[in-house]
């Protein structure tokens, strides 16, 4: 057991490091577990908090993306990376809303507001991504718009390493003719205060 979490619906959430995964279990009166949430990617799994949506924060030790949000379909939703947190091993929500997050490699303990940039005069448009291709093969084009000027795009593996990137201005492509992309990523969308996320299945 790495992380402890709870709602107020009476369920209790235990996170496992061995087994990549949080379980779900109904208190009091404990005599089962449910294999509630499947970590797909990063095997040093540590801390857990809950959101109010039953999302569930994720602290991973060694990783690009050391804070990621799973949903309760398996599937990674949105994560914060190395240069906005350097570490990450203790995580808690408070009742304001901030995500708190403890960095034993630098001694620190950093608040983060999750909700930054998205105050703004007049009305937001909401970003969208789309992939030409998903399931692809070689090569896929994403697009999208929302975000503004100065975006940037970023594409994760599993293991959370940066495999491709770089300015988002509507449009980027990733990989490569002879398809030698192969696998499950993210594409991660940054700007104008707003984060997107996309999951990318290479064949």
């Amino acid at each position: 057991m790495t992380g402890l979490g709870a709602n107020c619906s009476g369920y209790l959430f235990v996170s496992s490091r061995a087994q990549n995964t949080t379980y779900r279990y109904v208190a009091p009166g404990i005599y089962s577990r449910y294999a509630w949430v499947y970590y797909s990617g990063g095997s040093q799994t540590r801390d857990i908090a809950m959101t109010p949506e039953g999302n569930v924060w994720v602290a991973t030790d060694w990783s690009s993306m050391p804070m990621r949000l799973y949903d309760q379909n398996d599937q990674m939703i949105d994560f914060l990376d190395s240069s906005v947190l350097p570490g990450a091993r203790g995580v808690t929500i408070d009742d304001e809303g901030f995500l708190w997050v403890s960095d034993i490699e630098n001694d620190k303990i950093y608040r983060v507001d999750l909700t930054e940039g998205i105050e703004g005069p007049g009305p937001v448009p909401s970003p969208c991504m789309n992939a030409s291709a998903n399931p692809f093969s070689g090569h896929v084009t994403i697009t999208g718009e929302g975000w503004g000027d100065g975006a940037s795009i970023g594409i994760y593996d599993l293991s959370g390493t940066l495999v491709g990137g770089g300015e988002f201005d509507g449009s980027f492509v990733f990989g490569d003719p002879e398809g030698s992309r192969t696998g499950v990523y993210f594409a991660r969308v940054t700007g104008g205060g707003s984060v997107s996320v996309l999951k990318l299945t290479g064949l």
